[in-house]
């Protein structure tokens, strides 16, 4: 019987119940689409680092021995360790891509994962190990001959297997603006395969258990003598740390849009069964009276929240997690090398659907408790009505001045205080999320703009192969009248001998001060970089504690010797983090000045294109669309903004909207009988909507911008996006808005025109 009653009073409130299913279905499927593609991207990197032993920590010196490794093996934090050599070269055929060389002579730790062929063997002489994704791109196979070159040495070998590397699920050229596999190469080859002797071991890698590894540093440089450059651990591994970082947003998102969705149905439900227990006040007492324990008359109303949730957290756990979760996964599985990757589910996702379901259930008991303990006798009568009393809008000076029907809505908001703040919030975040839509692009544009009209103050690029002399880019130089650049990974720190907790990475950019490169200051107007004066940018800087005046440290990663510099500007730049400086401060350190790039304003010419020493030639048009091609996750996410901020107030106003309705039908027909006219019935329900919406437009706007800088700083230190919102996306994002509200209210034509004095006053909604 009670089951029966349940049924008719899902469908009798179809609309109201309709949003509660909707809202935990959203709340859910969101959680379970960002989340599933994390969790398989978490369980496939545990096989993959497993099954590779890859690295815990990364020692990285001018030359190690068999006497630190031994040294490091001995301490007792230390599981594995392996000594091999690392080498950034080029391939001779391919476009010259770039080729991270790996030599080694055991494989013990961060081995690579075989993909296809032949497990990697030291003692192959004649093969070489190539990363599956160039080999893809360039139609590579077991067997091919695989040619490099290094500082004018050419090597030859046989492709013996195709691999996946532990240590670059991040694969990106250092030429490249954005990721192209067919330009970078990762190599594995046995050190009995090089014919080269006396060759340097520039890395030696650790495996640890340690939680911390990177306080192993102290015992590590103890191990070795002191003798060594930079110890590293994944955070701060360039092919592991965008991966890792990636994840840790997409967590963020899925717990931030699922506290949205939840709060709002938590409202819905609470003013929908508030509603019906009210309205069957009479029918709980009867029940009671007809013998039905008040327990199982609890259990009866909570069970409409609870089959409405479930049957919407159900079918969100799957379309979120093996539709969208898949579709997320398959997006970026395009931009990181992860093996087995695939959408998956765990605990937290079984957990989400628990604690949806029992906020709504838990909150329908809010609503029934108190009628619970009235007794039968009384609970046959009806309510008896609140004692009339004005509403607080009446003590307002100039209420007597106002139109009927805003007398009329404000009475109402005053008596449904929680039905008005639940329209409120809705629109209110709608407003927050329409702002970040539209800012979104606002602010990529003004990347664009900094990026190419005041930073890269040239229109061509030229990049260098590494075995290109000083001389030979002088020339080029002069004969384009350009100005010459350098980069290399660093190290930065406050103080000197800091401890790596103390330290951060980054980049070291060195050029001519020839205006072709330039900086800007914090507020992003152009500054000229002075001699002697280094620019830092502002996210290492506040995350060092570093401003301007005070001294900052750095290395360069391959070198062990320490150098300081004074800082005279905090610059701002949207991509990376770099330490700045001129050539001739530079050169002071000792440090031969290596240029690995020109900016010119000229047209290179065919010849010099294809000529000794040079890699590529970047238009400024060219580098502009990998950046935009780059922007398309943006693009991804703009759209799925203002698809929350669509669906947020269509389904809370229209939830507040029938609430209204069927709270106030006798009144809505009293004034029909009155003369008043559907339209003018309606434009009570637009105006009272139209004034919840302009409350949350006011309040969300300013959360838009705040949310947006949130989402782009989680990115991590090495993006410096400043968020701009402009009057224009303002009110276009607020008209939006009050459209959706004043749309809404057109649902309610057809119920006002059926409404019937006799029939409501018989007690038919």
């Amino acid at each position: 019987m009670l089951n029966r009653k349940m049924l008719r009073e899902l469908k009798k409130n179809f609309g109201q119940f309709f949003s509660l299913f909707f809202l935990a279905f959203l709340a859910v499927s969101m959680f379970a689409c960002m989340k599933s593609s994390n969790i398989g991207a978490y369980k496939a990197l545990d096989i993959f680092n497993e099954k590779t032993n890859r690295a815990d920590g990364w020692l990285y010196g001018e030359g190690f021995g068999e006497e630190e490794l031994e040294n490091v093996r001995s301490l007792p934090e230390v599981k594995d360790a392996q000594l091999r050599m690392h080498f950034t070269a080029k391939t001779v055929d391919f476009n010259s891509a770039q080729l991270e060389l790996f030599i080694e002579n055991e494989d013990l730790v961060s081995k690579p994962w075989i993909a296809k062929g032949a497990d990697f063997d030291v003692n192959d002489k004649d093969g070489i190990w190539i990363s599956e994704s160039f080999a893809k791109e360039w139609k590579l196979d077991i067997g091919d001959e695989f040619s490099m070159t290094y500082e004018g040495f050419k090597l030859t070998k046989k492709i013996a297997g195709l691999i996946y590397s532990p240590e670059y699920i991040y694969l990106k050229a250092d030429k490249d603006a954005d990721i192209y596999l067919d330009d970078i190469c990762i190599a594995y080859m046995p050190l009995a395969g090089v014919p080269v002797e006396h060759l340097p071991f520039t890395e030696l890698v650790i495996t640890s258990d340690e939680k911390k590894v990177i306080e192993l540093e102290e015992k590590l440089s103890d191990a070795v003598g002191g003798k060594y450059a930079v110890f590293l651990d994944e955070k701060a591994m360039p092919g592991i740390r965008p991966f890792l970082d990636e994840l840790e947003q997409h967590d963020q998102f899925s717990y931030l849009f699922t506290l949205v969705f939840l709060l709002v149905a938590l409202l819905v439900i609470m003013t929908t069964m508030g509603r019906i227990v009210k309205q069957q006040r009479t029918q709980i007492g009867t029940m009671n009276a007809m013998g039905l324990k008040r327990r199982d008359i609890a259990i009866h109303y909570l069970s409409y929240s609870f089959v409405v949730s479930a049957i919407g957290s159900v079918i969100g756990f799957f379309v979120g997690t093996y539709l969208m979760g898949e579709g997320i996964a398959a997006i970026f599985r395009k931009w990181y090398l992860l093996p087995g990757w695939k959408q998956d589910y765990d605990i937290s996702t079984l957990s989400v659907i628990i604690v949806v379901v029992a906020v709504c259930v838990l909150s329908t008991w809010f609503a029934v408790r108190k009628l619970m303990k009235v007794a039968p006798s009384e609970a046959l009568r009806p309510a008896p009505p609140k004692s009339g009393k004005n509403c607080i809008f009446e003590k307002l000076p100039f209420w007597n001045k106002l139109r009927f029907e805003d007398q009329y809505n404000l009475r109402d908001a005053s008596r449904a205080k929680l039905r008005t703040f639940m329209g409120i919030f809705g629109c209110a975040c709608g407003m927050l999320f329409m702002v970040c839509a539209f800012s979104c692009r606002i602010t990529i544009d003004k990347v664009f703009e900094i990026q190419f009209e005041k930073i890269q103050n040239f229109q061509t690029e030229v990049d260098f192969n590494d075995d290109i002399s000083l001389a030979e880019a002088e020339a080029l130089r002069e004969k384009y009248e350009g100005e010459l650049a350098m980069s290399a990974a660093i190290e930065l720190a406050k103080k000197p001998g800091a401890t790596s907790s103390e330290k951060k990475s980054a980049m070291l950019s060195v050029n001519e001060g020839k205006n072709y490169s330039r900086v800007v200051d914090t507020d992003m107007n152009v500054k000229k970089l002075k001699k002697g004066e280094v620019a830092l940018t502002m996210k290492v800087a506040k995350s060092l504690g570093l401003k301007e005046g005070d001294t900052v440290y750095w290395h360069i990663y391959t070198k062990n010797e320490w150098h300081s510099a004074k800082i005279g500007l905090i610059n701002r730049i949207p991509t990376g983090s770099y330490l700045t400086m001129l050539r001739e401060d530079f050169e002071e350190t000792g440090i031969a000045f290596e240029p690995d790039v020109l900016y010119t304003n000229a047209e290179i010419s065919e010849e010099d294109e294809n000529g000794k020493g040079v890699l590529a030639v970047h238009t400024i048009k060219e580098l502009r669309a990998s950046l935009e091609e780059a922007m398309a996750a943006v693009n991804a996410m703009i759209l799925v903004f203002i698809l929350f901020a669509a669906v947020l107030p269509i389904v809370v106003l229209f939830n507040c909207g029938n609430l209204s309705f069927n709270e106030r039908v006798k009144e809505f027909a009293t004034l029909k009988v009155m003369g008043f006219q559907t339209s003018q019935i309606r434009g009570l329900l637009a105006r009272q909507n139209m004034v919840l919406s302009l409350i949350g437009i006011v309040i969300g706007a300013p959360f838009g911008r705040i949310l947006l800088q949130y989402m782009f700083d989680s990115n991590g230190d090495s993006y410096d996006y400043q968020v701009y919102v402009s009057a224009t996306d303002y009110l276009l994002s607020g008209g939006l808005v009050l459209l959706i509200s004043v749309s809404v209210s057109f649902l309610f034509d057809k119920k006002i025109k059926k409404l019937d004095m006799v029939e409501v006053l018989k007690g038919v909604e």
